[in-house]
């Protein structure tokens, strides 16, 4: 007695083989370019000093990030531009003496390359504000025209339409070459702590629904 499903059978594997190249293709398509909405981005920034500590903020954030639906996790690269001449501590005197430190005509931009990103725990696919993904980040902090290794903890979720990446980081001035400040009876620590949340568009196909 002949097999009746053997027909059908060769039927499916062959529709298979053709189809599986079309999905690999599929699988690496280019990356989407996820544009920062500067609204829903901040960076401040903490320095210490022997007299008392000071805040400050990036004023001009501007960047982008990669995301890639065929990797784990979707996002690895990003590239962030922080205006010098836009920082404050809002204090109009410190500030200029800051951007005179920084040498803000020369180099006018802090630019920071992510270009490693690994989840630690957490669900990328359900991870919300209450309930994030946690990740290890790195990449490249270019300062004063002097490049470093930086990097840290990171909190990621997606917010709506957006996705939304938080966390503090430490830089270290003296490794970008920045004397450190002394001035009469006032030492400025070397080390400034910083803390940022940034907010990517995300493709309508990728917003939390």
């Amino acid at each position: 007695m002949r097999n009746s499903s053997a027909p059908l059978c060769k039927l499916v594997l062959a529709t298979a083989f053709w189809l599986t190249p079309l999905f690999q293709a599929s699988s690496f398509a280019d990356p989407l370019t996820l544009p920062l909405d500067p609204k829903g981005s901040s960076l401040t920034f903490v320095g210490d000093s022997f007299l008392h500590s000071f805040h400050g903020e990036a004023k001009d954030i501007s960047g982008s990030a990669e995301l890639d639906p065929a990797a784990t996790p979707p996002v690895k690269r990003a590239t962030l531009h922080f205006k010098t001449a836009a920082l404050t501590t809002f204090h109009n005197a410190r500030d200029q003496k800051m951007r005179d430190w920084m040498q803000v005509n020369v180099h006018p931009d802090i630019t920071y390359t992510l270009d490693s990103v690994k989840l630690v725990e957490g669900s990328i696919e359900k991870a919300d504000a209450r309930h994030p993904a946690k990740f290890e980040v790195s990449g490249e902090l270019n300062l004063n025209g002097l490049k470093q290794r930086a990097g840290g903890a990171a909190l990621g979720w997606r917010d709506g339409t957006h996705l939304i990446v938080s966390g503090d980081a430490a830089v270290d001035t003296l490794k970008h070459g920045l004397p450190q400040i002394r001035e009469a009876i006032m030492t400025v620590g070397t080390v400034v702590k910083t803390s940022y949340r940034f907010s990517f568009v995300l493709p309508p196909e990728f917003a939390l629904k």
